[in-house]
């Protein structure tokens, strides 16, 4: 019975096995709750700072994106681009700078100071986040 348990428990996904430890250093750096943002990174952008939720055409035009009101998330923490001007303000580059994570860590945390997890809600409240 005990190697059933045994087995068992090395299947299961620790909690750790969800986050993303390569970037919890510069989480913290920036400000940011680790446990929160190690959890929507891995949620948002399976933990890649390049990740955009979008396809685009061979002109660079959308032809895709994941999001209804036709906004394009990108980055590690998945910005969204209604927050063009802020990322024009404190990263002084256009929407692609989100794409460079101390970029994209510096307006989460613009966002995160002002709105609290807000802009992360649907990731925060889904149904299987444990």
């Amino acid at each position: 019975m005990s190697t059933v348990l045994f087995l068992l428990a090395m299947l299961l996904p620790s909690k750790d096995h969800r986050l993303c430890p390569e970037y919890t250093k510069a989480i913290r750096q920036a400000g940011l709750p680790v446990q929160e943002f190690d959890y929507i990174a891995k949620r948002e952008s399976g933990c890649n700072h390049k990740a955009i939720n979008a396809r685009f055409d061979k002109n660079g035009k959308v032809i895709w994106t994941l999001n209804k009101n036709g906004s394009i998330d990108r980055g590690l923490l998945q910005i969204n681009s209604v927050h063009e001007s802020t990322v024009r303000k404190l990263c002084r580059t256009d929407l692609d700078g989100l794409l460079q994570l101390d970029c994209n860590l510096k307006v989460a945390k613009y966002l995160y100071d002002r709105y609290g997890l807000k802009p992360w809600v649907a990731v925060i409240s889904h149904p299987s986040n444990p």
